[in-house]
């Protein structure tokens, strides 16, 4: 018992310490020259945005398909003249965790690709451009905000009120910080009373 304890201990110390890993190598992927200039909806879905002071995102409909439109893209692609670029878009909802697709060349460094939001999809979705499929991890420049900031550009899983007005972020646990909506606070305050 106590050696198979032992040898469960490593395992799980080795998947630990794999994970922890996980976020520092995603995150060492450089931010590209390439700006999200522009999200449209396909098939009528809500699109607010985008907004955000640092990394700056588009609130966009589970079950929607949206074209993205990448400009600037000059640092791979034969300096933004490939014909086709490999995208990927990552999320935070466990069994979506990331999604290659191909980008096609509308002009030079301009490319365009469609994405539908997958149906139990919440948190925020990066996106990544002259990407590897199937290296999620490594491969890939990070897309930057419309302005060219230093930040990059991200999908926002939302609810909208009818008319496609008043997004709400779709949370869940890998969201991190959880806001609260006004209305919660009634609820919450009646459980302590």
């Amino acid at each position: 018992m106590h050696a198979k304890g032992g040898f469960m201990s490593k395992h799980c110390f080795l998947a630990i310490a794999v994970l922890a890993l996980v976020p520092v190598v995603a995150s060492a992927i450089p931010l590209g020259t390439g700006r999200l200039v522009s999200v449209t909806s396909v098939d009528g879905g809500c699109l607010q945005g985008p907004d955000g002071n640092t990394v700056q995102s588009w609130d966009v409909e589970r079950f929607h398909t949206y074209t993205l439109t990448i400009t600037n893209v000059f640092d791979c692609a034969n300096s933004g003249m490939d014909p086709t670029i490999n995208v990927r878009i990552n999320s935070s909802t466990p069994g979506f965790e990331y999604t290659d697709l191909v980008a096609a060349w509308v002009a030079p460094g301009v490319y365009r690709f469609n994405y539908t939001l997958p149906a139990g999809a919440w948190c925020t979705f990066p996106l990544f451009y002259c990407t590897i499929p199937g290296d999620w991890l490594t491969s890939g420049l990070r897309v930057r905000r419309s302005d060219g900031g230093n930040f990059q550009a991200h999908l926002r899983a939302s609810w909208f009120d009818e008319g496609c007005i008043n997004p709400r972020w779709i949370v869940g646990p890998e969201c991190g910080t959880i806001p609260v909506e006004p209305e919660s606070w009634g609820r919450i305050k009646a459980l302590y009373e």
